[in-house]
């Protein structure tokens, strides 16, 4: 499946990033690109959330990927909340242990309200 990647800008300092689709090798690039757009800015960007609920298949470069933001941001003094993907998907940060390191809400609404 194609991915399709959307970005919103909700509210000053906030970047709402809604992938859709797989999130692999072939499509992680696209999802970096616009990671890096809204962490290396000049600290105007608080928090990053990116809603998974539209990913249907994930591999080790879409989670790194996510990784790699989850990093940037706590080295900004920012922060980066991921929406859960559906259950299939979601085993991946299980089975590596992601789902203990990075933040996931369990919805967009969640995740924009914690500050």
């Amino acid at each position: 499946m194609h991915e399709r990647l959307d970005v919103d800008r909700p509210e000053p300092g906030v970047v709402l990033l809604r992938p859709s689709g797989d999130l692999d090798a072939y499509t992680a690039p696209g999802l970096r690109a616009e990671l890096h757009r809204a962490t290396d800015g000049n600290g105007d960007v608080a928090l990053v959330v990116v809603d998974l609920k539209g990913i249907t298949f994930i591999d080790s470069a879409g989670l790194g990927t996510l990784v790699g933001a989850h990093r940037r941001m706590r080295e900004s003094g920012g922060r980066l909340r991921i929406v859960r993907p559906p259950t299939l998907v979601s085993r991946a940060f299980e089975l590596t242990g992601l789902d203990e390191v990075l933040d996931l809400c369990d919805d967009r609404e969640q995740a924009l309200a914690r500050r």
